[in-house]
């Protein structure tokens, strides 16, 4: 390499850095605000949007969104739904606070639902990783995390996801 070429690398190199902006860490107990959360860009038809949720909203489907949760989405979106997991705070990444009304308030279930499917980046998509019936009930979960309350169960509920019995 010449020199000139060299010196021409680095002088790119270092306008480079320069350019870039350093962006400060977010505080673990810092909450996420509509400024800071970007919202959802995936394109949602108009089909998707009005897809209604085959599954109850009621305790018994709740508790089984929650299990799921727990296992496939706290260790990012936080225990409490807060976007403040573990691997959130180790990729300085801002994600929506589902105990806030006013975030859910906007979206139907079917967009929920296909975004929990689509998923989108860092986020991967969970079609494939999680039955459908799952799917809704994590909808119902995220929908009884931000304030809304749960039906009271029949004590009609099967043993298995409804939508794996319809199948």
């Amino acid at each position: 390499m010449s020199y000139k070429t060299l010196l021409l690398t680095l002088i790119l190199a270092t306008g480079t850095l320069w350019a870039q902006e350093q962006k400060p860490a977010p505080s673990p107990n810092a909450t996420p605000t509509a400024a800071t959360v970007v919202p959802h860009p995936a394109e949602i038809s108009a089909e998707d949007k009005a897809r209604k949720n085959p599954v109850p909203f009621n305790e018994v489907y709740v508790a089984r969104g929650k299990k799921i949760y727990a296992t496939q989405c706290a260790f990012c979106h936080g225990e409490r739904g807060d976007g403040k997991g573990e691997v959130a705070y180790d990729m300085k990444l801002s994600l929506p606070n589902f105990t806030k009304p006013q975030l859910l308030d906007k979206r139907t279930d079917g967009e929920l639902f296909t975004i929990i499917g689509n998923g989108a980046d860092p986020m991967p998509p969970q079609t494939g990783r999680l039955t459908d019936a799952q799917r809704w009930n994590l909808v119902n979960y995220l929908r009884a995390l931000s304030g809304k309350v749960p039906d009271k169960a029949t004590g009609k509920e099967p043993e298995e996801n409804i939508l794996e019995i319809q199948k």
